[in-house]
């Protein structure tokens, strides 16, 4: 039977709707079969890539969103009348988000759109007559299981999230219901340990390019067994521990740690020696600015000499200092930057020096460019002033107003304001001069320091504090311009370093949540205007009002 392709080529946006229930449903936009429509290699490789720029896209927005908001690392404040946006980042804080959440629908839809282009084009090009089309035939099985282990990406996303999915072990249009988290996490053992045989290798000096290779589908693998205990109650340690030492070894193909702290988010990083998976970004195509965008202040465009910059002035890190100036230390987690060291090379102001030349992490302290002598200023309630990035979240404009002094000032994620919290700056931008650079750092989904620190993880869970800090040393001596002055050691290593050495080097990554999950800290701990709910059901997020209410066959997550 011949199967309606579901792509529009040559520059256009491919049209495809997956039912919000993540049911598999198509649109017909073309009657031609693949026989017929797959002739060339622009052809063969414009399907391949299609469920890819889907996986790129879902590594934006609403899946860092509930990543890192919800978790004790970064927030969205309120800044008067700007960030309020329904409440729901103040739900994303409280943890007390709904099945109407938006980020939480969006995130469901996109698991089954991604899903279903896999399917759908891995069925097709298992089809295909690659020698016909101008195609080595050996490149086939590749691209095949290339696709299918993007279904299992999509489904280890979806068991992270929400628990049990729909499994779907085709392309069909036939409507399942959930299953359990334990078949859930059985299908993606099963399609990757499938694929990765069969996947190639990463070579020395290979551009990453977004397709998934060994090491990656290894790596997704290696994820799952290290979460195995809060994704099914199952201990998985062991096995994840030796399929990192086995990419360490370069089992899965060459790869090594990078020098410096910003060799894996550098301009040039589709080179990179220690992204093992990233997502292609371009300037003026494929550009991942969207984070940059939401998280820079209003007219950084002047201290970055770069006019061109538009800047949403949002997102940044959960402060460390209450109104005034003194530490909170109520609560062991969150306070990132206060847990960067003065001397660690990443805890300095921006700077872009010229010549893809840069340093610093930060958007902190007062924005005035110490080159050009141009600053960043305010456009509301510091209009005209040079703003003064704090690590302090609160309404600083309103003593002798509402508030008598700095003591009164209320810290929440309702009163922030113009000048709150510092603002991570892990992807470089140029200059004026450096335009052409802009938006080409890729944004990395695996690296090898994920590697190094799941190891780590897994030798302190058996017993080994010894190599468990070996392995963290050694991704943070990059840190640092001489000796690393505070390492990690057999005696000061326990469950909450662990947990800061993640936040330290992935802050801005995506992916706390799932390590305090995974360290039971998610719903028992408290850190900044957040208080432990004791809620188990809240590790899980619920199935969106959207796919609930167009299925008869899709169950609420428990506690929704």
């Amino acid at each position: 039977m011949k199967k309606k392709i579901l792509c529009i080529l040559s520059g256009a946006a491919l049209l495809f709707t997956a039912a919000s229930c993540l049911n598999l449903d198509e649109i017909h936009y073309s009657e031609v079969s693949p026989d017929t429509y797959y002739d060339t290699p622009q052809t063969i490789y414009s399907a391949l890539s299609r469920p890819f720029t889907h996986w790129r896209w879902f590594q934006t927005m609403d899946r860092f969103f509930l990543q890192e908001y919800t978790s004790d690392e970064m927030c969205a404040p309120q800044r008067y009348q700007h960030w309020e946006d329904g409440g729901q980042w103040a739900e994303m804080q409280h943890h007390s988000w709904t099945p109407d959440n938006a980020s939480i629908a969006e995130t469901w839809r996109g698991i089954g759109m991604g899903i279903a282009m896999a399917y759908a084009m891995a069925d097709d090009l298992s089809r295909v007559d690659y020698k016909a089309c101008g195609v080595d035939p050996a490149l086939k099985e590749d691209h095949v299981q290339q696709l299918r282990t993007l279904v299992a990406y999509f489904y280890l996303k979806g068991l992270d999230f929400f628990g049990g999915m729909p499994i779907y072990r085709e392309y069909t249009i036939k409507e399942v219901p959930r299953s359990s988290a334990k078949e859930t996490f059985d299908f993606i053992e099963g399609r990757l340990k499938e694929a990765i045989p069969k996947l190639e290798p990463n070579k020395k000096g290979q551009l990453q390019d977004g397709f998934i290779r060994q090491g990656a589908a290894a790596a997704m693998l290696a994820q799952l067994y290290f979460n195995a205990q809060a994704y099914i109650g199952e201990d998985h340690f062991a096995e994840c521990a030796q399929i990192c030492q086995d990419i360490i070894d370069k089992k899965y193909g060459w790869y090594e740690l990078e020098k410096s702290w910003n060799g894996p988010f550098d301009f040039d990083n589709e080179y990179s020696t220690e992204n093992i998976w990233q997502a292609p970004s371009e300037n003026s195509k494929y550009m991942c600015s969207w984070y940059f965008t939401q998280s820079s202040p209003y007219n950084i465009a002047a201290y970055l000499d770069a006019p061109a910059v538009s800047s949403y002035n949002g997102v940044c890190l959960q402060p460390s200092l209450r109104p005034d100036g003194t530490p909170y230390d109520e609560w062991r987690l969150g306070k990132p930057f206060a847990h960067f060291r003065s001397d660690d090379l990443r805890k300095k102001p921006y700077l872009y020096k010229g010549g893809k030349n840069y340093e610093g992490m930060f958007f902190m302290g007062m924005l005035t460019n110490p080159v050009t002598g141009a600053a960043c200023t305010g456009s509301y309630e510091y209009s005209g002033e040079v703003i003064e990035l704090r690590d302090i979240i609160a309404p600083f404009k309103q003593v002798g107003r509402r508030y008598d002094t700095v003591y009164d000032l209320p810290s929440d994620i309702y009163s922030g304001e113009e000048n709150s919290g510092i603002r991570v700056v892990k992807y470089p931008t140029p200059n004026t001069k450096d335009m052409a650079y802009r938006w080409n750092p890729d944004w990395p989904v695996i690296r090898l320091a994920e590697i190094y620190y799941m190891l780590a993880e897994c030798k302190f869970r058996a017993g080994d504090k010894a190599g468990a800090a070996q392995l963290f040393n050694a991704v943070r001596a990059r840190n640092f311009a001489g000796a690393d002055p505070d390492p990690v050691t057999a005696a000061n290593i326990d469950k909450y370093r662990i947990l800061d050495e993640w936040m330290l080097e992935f802050v801005a990554e995506g992916r706390r949540r799932t390590d305090l999950i995974r360290w039971d800290a998610f719903t028992t701990e408290s850190w900044w205007d957040h208080s432990p709910s004791r809620s188990e059901h809240l590790k899980r997020f619920p199935i969106p009002t959207t796919a609930m209410s167009s299925s008869n066959m899709i169950k609420q997550n428990p506690g929704y």
